[in-house]
């Protein structure tokens, strides 16, 4: 009896060491609340600018108890959706299905000049990113800058840009099932609310520093669901007064 009973505990113990074996190969299990969100974006210059990814990563890491976000961009001055669709390595970053997000950001005119190509290849991107498991993201850009010389080749002003841009991005996140970053109507909110803020550079396109932190809590909040105002983190030459009406200009748009 002892010598089965002997045996019995040796059988027990060399089951346990199999297992402990077993789990100590196998590789770990991967936690969004551990490891972060993986988002890739996917733009031009208006998200590569000031590094509009690491900004909304450092936001993240600065709200307490937050979730975080590890960030990659694919970025090419002037790109529109259809160039970075050519592009090999993109298309296989997408549907690799190494990225929890995949944030869209098409050319600034495209919703104006070319919105049915814009769609075309973001639902090309789209269906691949969902057939990997991501999800979508439409980074909505903002109108020109009032005395940009663009809005006369356009016969618009500010607000009419805004309108057929917020109308694009909308419609197209409403029939593509994805989610949609209110950048622009930020930018357009903020230019009343904190009038002060300095929000584009001297080409009355691209993003000052300023305007691509407001970006970033917008893309934060759209992200994570968190309200940025919880956010800590801030470009350091930036005033604390301005960053905080900032972001409570991300948490109040819709």
């Amino acid at each position: 009896m002892q010598v089965q009973a002997v045996r019995g505990a040796r059988k027990a113990l060399l089951a346990v060491a199999g297992a402990v074996l077993l789990a100590s190969s196998m590789p770990p299990s991967r936690s969004a609340a551990t490891e972060g969100r993986r988002v890739l974006f996917i733009g031009n210059s208006y998200t590569r600018f000031n590094d509009l990814p690491r900004m909304v990563r450092e936001i993240a890491r600065s709200v307490p108890d937050g979730p975080s976000l590890r960030t990659r961009r694919e970025t090419h001055g002037g790109y529109r959706l259809r160039g970075h669709w050519r592009q090999r390595r993109v298309r296989r970053l997408v549907a690799g299905g190494r990225f929890d997000v995949i944030v869209i950001q098409a050319h600034s005119l495209s919703p104006l000049e070319r919105p049915d190509e814009m769609e075309e290849y973001a639902r090309r991107f789209a269906e691949r990113a969902r057939a990997a498991g991501s999800e979508v993201v439409l980074f909505q850009t903002w109108a020109r800058h009032p005395e940009s010389p663009t809005l006369d080749e356009l016969q618009l002003d500010p607000a009419e840009m805004h309108q057929r841009v917020d109308g694009v991005y909308a419609s197209l996140a409403t029939r593509l099932g994805a989610r949609l970053a209110p950048v622009g109507r930020a930018w357009l909110r903020a230019q009343t609310e904190v009038p002060d803020a300095r929000l584009y550079r001297p080409d009355r396109t691209h993003p000052t520093m300023t305007g691509t932190y407001l970006s970033a809590c917008v893309m934060y909040r759209t992200l994570t669901g968190v309200d940025p105002r919880r956010a800590t983190w801030k470009p350091w030459r930036m005033r604390p007064e301005e960053a905080e009406r900032l972001r409570a200009v991300a948490a109040s748009i819709e």
